[in-house]
């Protein structure tokens, strides 16, 4: 995810687009991004029609939902992230995310999947978001949401690397906002830490436990489902 609204992509316009652009960081590799969402693509097992994913970048997570048999597609603004999922076949348009929502019928929708996109959001946009998707979800649909987890001392000074994230979103407030809004069954979780090797990940767990499980937690996760007798 490239734009904090995924607005139509345009040609960068000023020094200070420019500027922007130049400082906007590539976190994980495609290999890391697959081993970290491979365990979201069973939550999507069974759901009752097709699967949404919303900033889907170059399609790794499009590709398992594709392999297990899932009906999906994504949406995106980088032209680069477009044509990547173009080049493996897979469905994928270019779309702001909230009035691609607008646009669709109520209760069209299986499955949503939106990781890293909530904290490019004002609190009045990811409210709508959280709505939208309960609106477009049919019956017993999963709404998926992965964002970076506040609970990790990290996220103090790395969240604000990327200029285009507007604020955090803690387990608290979005277990809040979903259950308010009418999700039910919200459960929350921890995605696995990422680590390019046993080296690395065994030297993350060891400062996790020294500093009292505040660091290397992992993404946050917030799954939840449209009420059946909604």
């Amino acid at each position: 995810m490239q734009n904090h609204r995924l607005k139509e992509s345009q040609p960068v316009a000023s020094d200070a687009d420019r500027l922007i652009a130049s400082v906007l960081f590539a976190w994980a590799t495609e290999e890391m991004v697959e081993d970290q969402q491979r365990p979201h693509v069973e939550r999507f097992a069974g759901v009752p029609g097709r699967v949404l994913e919303i900033g889907c970048g170059r399609g790794t997570m499009l590709q398992m939902l594709e392999a297990a048999e899932i009906e999906a597609y994504g949406l995106d603004t980088s032209d680069e992230a477009l044509t990547a999922c173009q080049a493996k076949g897979l469905a994928a348009v270019r779309a702001d995310a909230l009035e691609h929502l607008a646009s669709l019928a109520d209760g069209s929708l299986g499955g949503i999947f939106c990781a890293h996109v909530i904290e490019h959001f004002t609190p009045i946009d990811a409210s709508r978001l959280i709505l939208e998707s309960l609106r477009v979800l049919k019956p017993g649909g999963r709404f998926v949401l992965v964002t970076p987890n506040a609970r990790d001392l990290r996220v103090v000074e790395r969240f604000w690397l990327d200029p285009t994230h507007v604020r955090p979103y803690p387990r608290k407030l979005l277990c809040v906002l979903m259950e308010k809004a009418g999700f039910g069954r919200i459960t929350v979780s921890e995605d696995k830490e990422p680590a390019a090797n046993l080296c690395v990940r065994a030297a993350k767990l060891f400062l996790r436990l020294w500093f009292m499980g505040f660091l290397f937690r992992g993404d946050l996760v917030v799954s939840a489902r449209k009420p059946e007798n909604s």
